[in-house]
């Protein structure tokens, strides 16, 4: 394994743990009777999920990244 392979391994568990952290959004009753009232009223993120969804996009820009210098690394180097 090299380089980029690492480091997509790494970030696909801090994904599947970051994500799992995440607290849900909506209401699980609401998505079953179809009840969205709060469905467009602006709610501003806070706390710990601001981290955790800026973590999340760091880290999954840096996934993509590495995934396509992955694929592309025999290209370069040979």
């Amino acid at each position: 394994m090299q380089f980029p392979d690492w480091v997509i391994f790494i970030a696909s568990i801090l994904m599947i743990g970051i994500s799992a952290l995440q607290s849900s959004k909506d209401d699980v009753m609401s998505a079953f009777t179809g009840n969205n009232s709060e469905l467009f009223r602006n709610k501003k993120v806070q706390g710990p999920d601001v981290f955790f969804n800026r973590a999340m996009l760091i880290i999954s820009v840096l996934f993509f990244a590495m995934i396509l210098w992955s694929n592309n690394i025999d290209r370069f180097f040979m």
